[in-house]
């Protein structure tokens, strides 16, 4: 034990002062770098993480679309959610999130979350969805999207989007589609999450939803 000690010291000297959690902590990371540069050249292989489920570390695609000027993406300001308990309306906000409102209304006008079902609920606090099956919840279109983070605050009603944590996500991308509604204020999550939109109408749908509820469409509409 004393000798795979002193080897793991001399592996990561300048860690020595925490007594090899740092080390472990940095032989994970070398890991996880490995297997993302091994694990594209294979066809699938979704490694699973107790907490955040399947994590697909293939190839990261790039993003579908091209963001739209500036004076056609600000006319993207509102959106209808319909769900099984009833409809939220959003305020969108292109002008501090211009890629999450565009690819909101990408996946809209392809129907993606049509029969989606709400995955991630904490009554009082927040619900999430918008993963294709509800047995990968890391499952979305196969893209992220830049931060955009703002002096926005995360308040009640908030409409933002979910990434993975720091660890496996340094770079603080946001997921492609996975959004979710704040049910209450959530200051800790200020300038480390996207917000997009905030609901404008129909909160008490958001405050009943569950896990398992279903969306049952999603419109984004342009302001002419």
């Amino acid at each position: 034990m004393r000798f795979f000690e002193k080897r793991r010291e001399r592996a990561c000297p300048n860690l020595r002062p925490i007594r090899g959690r740092s080390c472990r902590k940095a032989h994970l990371l070398l890991v996880l770098l490995v297997v993302e540069l091994v694990v594209p050249s294979l066809p699938s292989h979704p490694l699973w993480n107790p907490l955040w489920g399947p994590l697909n570390l293939r190839a990261e695609q790039r993003i579908p679309f091209r963001l739209p000027p500036r004076r056609e993406l600000l006319k993207i300001r509102s959106a209808v959610l319909k769900t099984s308990k009833g409809e939220i309306v959003f305020e969108l906000f292109p002008e501090t999130a211009p890629w999450h409102v565009a690819n909101f209304k990408y996946l809209a006008d392809k129907n993606f979350y049509d029969g989606i079902r709400f995955h991630v609920h904490q009554p009082g606090k927040i619900i999430q969805g918008g993963t294709p099956r509800a047995d990968r919840p890391d499952g979305g279109p196969g893209y992220e999207l830049p931060p955009e983070f703002s002096e926005k605050r995360h308040q009640r009603g908030v409409l933002g989007m979910s990434r993975k944590p720091d660890i496996l996500n340094p770079s603080r991308k946001s997921h492609g589609s996975q959004f979710h509604i704040l049910l209450t204020n959530a200051d800790k999550m200020n300038g480390s999450f996207t917000v997009f939109g905030q609901v404008v109408r129909g909160m008490e749908v958001a405050d009943s939803l569950e896990r398992g509820d279903t969306i049952e469409n999603l419109t984004v509409y342009i302001r002419q």
